[in-house]
């Protein structure tokens, strides 16, 4: 995986690649398209469909989510 800034958004770009008899099977390339986001735009928008934030964990990455 690599990502990189373009502007306002994140390039991500994803190789997936199959093994097997020391060669290549099958490759796969996908690119996407991300923007950043503050912690509150997403717990927002899960509000919105009856989520609530959970307690943070001890990583600051990870968002935790429960049905209200």
């Amino acid at each position: 995986m690599v990502t990189s800034a373009d502007e306002d958004r994140i390039r991500a770009r994803f190789d997936h690649w199959v093994r097997g008899d020391e060669r290549v099977l099958r490759r796969h390339d996908e690119t996407f398209w991300m923007r950043p986001a503050s912690r509150a735009e997403p717990i927002a928008a899960l509000k919105e469909d009856g989520f609530i934030a959970l307690p943070e964990r001890p990583d600051p990455s990870v968002l935790a989510v429960g049905l209200a």
